[in-house]
């Protein structure tokens, strides 16, 4: 059965399963998303949202910025992290962010059910499921509540996480309903295009069986675009390892306007040479000295 929900691959045909999403894009997260603070809240991510708190509490890491800012870049980015890299048994990734069945919703309960609905889907394609799991899943209800309470019965009976990235531009309303129902063992994304993150932070509260997280983003302050120009001027593409090299080799300058100054120094060295360890190594001591250079003068002034 074809999964009428997930993106299509780049040869045209569906996804069909909740995890080959990531399993074909390991890189799928550009360079500038690193540069700066960005990797701040990701590392906050990272620490806050361990193995044992999934297994006790239900989450809602809600991503907040402005529109462009790479908000649905990072969420994917976590959610790989949870399902490739934190060995937890039958982490499931059920990806919902460019879905369209949510708009014909006009009220959250519908949306929130029809949500569940297409996890059944999904779960049906799982191999840790079996038929009468997905029977019972589907057993008629009209209470949001009720599905999502049988899904963490599921989750527990097998040892299985769900993680969940909502449909883009959700309400801000329905996505605080999402509070109400994540249970253990259920990871809710969703992003909120905001200029004002405390605003947004403040009307949710706090929730005795959710962990709620927010991760402001933004501190690319515009120069996202400008950073990938750099990254995109080369004839000849960068390939993933010279990606990893390029994002360590930047990692120090904390702000977007200094990654902008190193990258278009780097690439003005470099031109259109292949890159190399040996190269970067080299540009790195010039770096380093122009950073210590930067420290002492601030320390002075």
């Amino acid at each position: 059965m074809t999964n009428p929900i997930h993106l299509p691959s780049p040869d045209g045909t569906p996804y069909r399963g909740p995890l080959l999403l990531f399993d074909d894009r390991v890189d799928h997260l550009p360079l500038f998303a690193f540069i700066d603070g960005m990797r701040e809240m990701y590392e906050r991510f990272d620490s806050s949202v361990t193995n044992e708190r999934i297994r006790s509490k239900g989450h809602l890491i809600t991503v907040l910025g402005p529109r462009g800012v790479g908000k649905s870049t990072f969420i994917q980015q976590c959610a790989y992290l949870l399902a490739h890299e934190r060995q937890l048994e039958r982490a499931t990734v059920f990806y919902y962010g460019q879905a369209i069945g949510h708009k014909e919703c006009t009220n959250f309960d519908q949306m929130a059910l029809w949500l569940a609905r297409q996890m059944h889907v999904l779960l049906e394609e799982e191999e840790w499921t079996v038929r009468e799991d997905v029977d019972k899943l589907r057993e008629n209800t009209d209470d949001p509540s009720v599905a999502y309470a049988r899904i963490r019965d599921l989750l527990e009976e097998r040892d299985a996480v769900a993680v969940v990235i909502l449909p883009e531009k959700l309400d801000v309303q329905w996505v605080r309903g999402f509070q109400e129902l994540a249970r253990k063992r259920m990871v809710f994304f969703a992003e909120a295009s905001t200029d004002d993150p405390d605003t947004i932070a403040g009307s949710f509260g706090v929730h005795p069986t959710c962990y709620t997280i927010f991760l402001p983003l933004g501190l690319l302050d515009g120069k996202g675009n400008d950073i990938k120009a750099i990254l995109t001027s080369r004839q000849i593409p960068l390939g993933d390892e010279a990606k990893g090299w390029i994002a360590e080799a930047v990692r120090p300058f904390q702000t977007a306007d200094q990654a902008l100054e190193e990258l278009t120094i780097l690439f003005t060295e470099i031109g259109q040479a292949e890159i190399t360890q040996e190269r970067l190594n080299a540009y790195r001591e010039r770096a380093m000295r122009r950073l210590l250079a930067k420290l002492v003068k601030d320390s002075r002034s």
